[in-house]
């Protein structure tokens, strides 16, 4: 009986697996944007033997900036792209402060890249010091205290 459910399990489990794997055509070297012509869909012959997910669908890469290396023809690993940063390292970006009634709003240096919802600490050029801004979804930053 124990066997019999495994089997059951097993043939539901391959149902549910990629027919298909996207891979690169180019290198695409960490910072790149990825297109879709850098891209190109394979048919799986067999389910391969690797312990990663990988990506199954075009979409789930255009558009976003690659993280690390992915080399043409390799199955390219869940994760290997994020969205690119809103703020970049020694962006100059325009801090805002509230606090009750006052406002605070300042031109400061971004010290490392950041996207949406991130802390980055950016750097106040007249005065040299240093604080935390939440990066905003519009890619403003909101300044939790000066």
């Amino acid at each position: 009986m124990m066997l019999l459910c495994a089997g059951i399990l097993g043939s539901a489990f391959t149902a549910q697996a990629a027919d298909f794997a996207i891979v690169a055509k180019r290198t695409i070297y960490p910072g790149q944007m990825i297109e879709s012509a850098d891209l190109k869909s394979v048919k799986l012959v067999r389910q391969p033997q690797i312990r990663y997910r990988f990506v199954t669908q075009a979409h789930e890469l255009v558009g976003l900036q690659a993280k690390r290396t992915i080399l043409p023809g390799r199955f390219i690993r869940a994760g290997s792209a994020q969205p690119a940063p809103l703020v970049k390292a020694g962006m100059r970006k325009r801090v805002e402060f509230t606090s009750g009634s006052l406002a605070i709003s300042l031109v400061c240096v971004a010290l490392s890249d950041a996207g949406a919802g991130d802390i980055i600490r950016m750097r106040n050029p007249s005065s040299g010091k240093i604080f935390s801004a939440q990066v905003q979804v519009d890619g403003s930053l909101i300044a939790g205290a000066l």
